[in-house]
């Protein structure tokens, strides 16, 4: 009987390692990839560790030549303001949703489910028609505008204060409390694990957003690290053809980091924001 947990033991860890390294993998090629030759980084049988490690890649990012430290900010930037127009307007709209009567409310409530279900590629056009009607194009609020009211954030948060009694609010408005300060003086501090982990999920979201970026951000100083790593990367001196992997990695690398950082640092309130009502009494 012991051999068998034993045997089931070891195949359990065993499978774990495998996903992990599945998982860590590209993150690895990436970060050993950075400090690679040209050469290298695309040499059969792969180099699995840099016998030769340099960094050219580096200091080509940082010679001066492109703004890159301007274009972390403008990442950060984005990512940041989406995080917290989303948050604001995706918890409001949870607690409409969830606690609030008001006419048409399932028929609305159905329709941003739907617009889940919709491809990323069906808005760009009417997206790209409203920024540039507002004259928002090439500016930082342009960029934000699509992950602003985020379906799967209102439903998130719909979700999680719905597990909220309604007797204690019931009990605050007996007590003379007012909507604002229903919300921000129950709502928020209950549901603020939910709050972070939905900002811990948009702003992955809105970093990584290269796509809409792309279409909206034109001048060089106002890309973002991903539009500008993926531009140099094919382009680095001016006259290559191909695409420059090594710097393609390191430019990755720099990009990884602050998404590394702000998801190590909120880890324990991304996991108990996400099981956050999960079983209810």
């Amino acid at each position: 009987m012991k051999r068998m947990l034993w045997t089931g033991r070891a195949g359990l860890i065993a499978l774990v390692a495998l996903f992990a390294m599945v998982c860590v993998g590209p993150l690895y090629w990436m970060v050993t990839g950075s400090f690679k030759q040209m050469k290298s980084t695309m040499q059969v049988p792969p180099e699995l560790i840099p016998l030769a490690p340099t960094l050219e890649n580096y200091k080509t990012l940082f010679n001066g030549s492109f703004p890159v430290l301007s274009w972390l900010m403008n990442s950060f930037a984005i990512s940041a303001l989406t995080t917290v127009f989303c948050i604001l307007i995706c918890t409001m709209m949870g607690y409409a949703f969830s606690k609030k009567s008001f006419p048409f409310k399932s028929i609305l409530f159905v329709s941003i489910l739907i617009t889940m279900m919709l491809p990323k590629q069906a808005s760009l056009i009417p997206l790209f028609l409203t920024v540039l009607k507002f004259g928002l194009m090439d500016n930082i609020f342009g960029a934000i505008i699509p992950l602003v009211v985020w379906p799967y954030g209102i439903f998130m948060m719909r979700q999680f204060i719905q597990s909220i009694p309604n007797e204690l609010l019931e009990s605050a408005k007996i007590d003379g409390a007012s909507e604002p300060v229903i919300f921000t003086r129950i709502i928020i501090p209950l549901v603020k694990p939910s709050i972070t982990a939905l900002a811990v999920i948009m702003f992955l979201t809105a970093w990584n957003d290269f796509m809409w970026q792309l279409i909206v951000l034109k001048d060089i100083h106002s890309w973002t690290i991903n539009i500008g790593i993926s531009v140099i990367s094919r382009n680095p001196v001016g006259n290559s053809p191909t695409i420059n992997y090594g710097l393609a990695m390191a430019g990755g690398t720099i990009g990884a980091i602050p998404l590394m950082i702000i998801f190590i640092a909120l880890q324990k309130y991304f996991v108990k924001g996400l099981t956050m009502g999960a079983v209810k009494e």
